[in-house]
């Protein structure tokens, strides 16, 4: 039953707020405030491209789980960078995309 529009809203223990991004999966359901929900986005992306990459070196046996979940040495980041590039149209997130975020490459 409707109660209110545009009123903050109780789910379980989660409060949600209006205008915020909902995102909903398998594992569970969040609110994002608006004003992060960009940056959210850009370091799920993040995250991907580098679990895949992480996958790959592990498979490969070029580097171990240990290397790859800890923080990355320079050596590794230009691994990162160069594999991006070698894979940039089979990628699952779009090159226009990948050149950004390479371009404000603050991880």
């Amino acid at each position: 039953m409707l109660v209110e529009i545009n009123r903050p809203a109780r789910i379980g223990t989660m409060l949600c707020l209006p205008g915020d991004v909902v995102l909903a999966k398998r594992e569970g359901v969040m609110c994002i405030p608006p004003q992060l929900a960009e940056l959210v986005c850009k370091t799920g992306e993040i995250v991907q491209l580098r679990d895949m990459f992480g996958f790959q070196r592990i498979k490969e046996g070029v580097y171990t789980p240990g290397q790859i979940d800890q923080r990355w040495s320079d050596v590794m980041e230009k691994d990162f960078s160069k594999w991006l590039n070698d894979h940039i149209d089979s990628l699952p997130v779009p090159r226009a995309q990948i050149q950004e975020l390479l371009k404000e490459r603050t991880w």
